[in-house]
């Protein structure tokens, strides 16, 4: 893995991390990078970086910005990614692991591959490396240019899916105690995602801590009435259901 964008964006060489120094670079590293291996044409480039007036120099400034991230690339190693220019524009050629968004793509749908085989700690292995890519929001600290602003609120969603496909993974590996903190976490930072809440309904309930689980379930039904106007899904009721009566049969 040579390119980071999942957090501040940098070439990776090794253990060290090598920073764009001039914004600019670093906005368009991250374009390339969100979009590797896709022709961007000169126009999109300059719209990304200049996106209300250009100036008159706005294309010969862009591939002043690509020569300096080709000089970082080279300077990174070998087998670095590549900056091409093509008919249709500039893409960023690169390996499928070779940028970390690709990266962490390739190993959630190895994760999910595995989960559904039943491998499980494998499973768990390769959604936890996916998860642990991400060092921050995509392209921290920048502008999120209009050009590849759906493909970060695709990647933001995959990221919370992935947290949500592991902690199922895990709970099905019975580390109930282990999940609960986290999951309770979760939560808080992600209220309407009631997946999150159901896992943790079930890692209380598995850890024998009904009376909270009960609790968590009546705090998610005020969220959602509150936020969307809606109750809980089937499942979920469901599970709050054999919550309950597995009190009531231990009375």
């Amino acid at each position: 893995m040579a390119i980071l964008v999942l957090g501040r964006p940098a070439v990776s060489s090794g253990e060290v991390l090598r920073h764009p120094a001039r914004r600019m670079v670093r906005v368009l590293l991250g374009v390339l990078a969100v979009r590797a291996n896709r022709a961007l044409p000169l126009d999109e480039l300059v719209a990304a970086l200049w996106p209300e007036r250009p100036p008159p120099s706005a294309a010969a400034n862009v591939r002043n910005h690509l020569a300096e991230l080709r000089r970082l690339l080279r300077a990174a190693g070998p087998d670095q990614p590549a900056i091409v220019t093509s008919r249709d524009g500039y893409l960023l050629a690169a390996a499928p692991d070779g940028v970390d968004v690709t990266l962490f793509q390739r190993l959630v749908r190895e994760g999910r591959a595995l989960r559904r085989h039943g491998a499980h700690p494998a499973a768990a292995r390769s959604l936890a490396r996916a998860v642990g890519l991400w060092r921050g929001q995509v392209m921290a600290g920048l502008p999120v240019p209009d050009l590849v602003r759906p493909d970060v609120t695709v990647l933001d969603e995959q990221r919370v899916v992935a947290i949500e496909d592991l902690a199922g993974v895990r709970l099905a590996l019975g580390l109930h105690e282990e999940l609960v903190p986290e999951l309770a976490g979760l939560v808080v930072e992600h209220p309407l995602r009631e997946r999150l809440w159901h896992h943790l309904l079930a890692a209380l309930a598995a850890s024998g801590r009904r009376a909270e689980a009960v609790a968590v379930y009546h705090r998610l039904v005020r969220v959602l009435d509150r936020e969307l106007g809606v109750a809980p899904d089937a499942a979920t009721r469901r599970l709050y259901e054999s919550v309950r009566h597995s009190g009531d049969s231990a009375r």
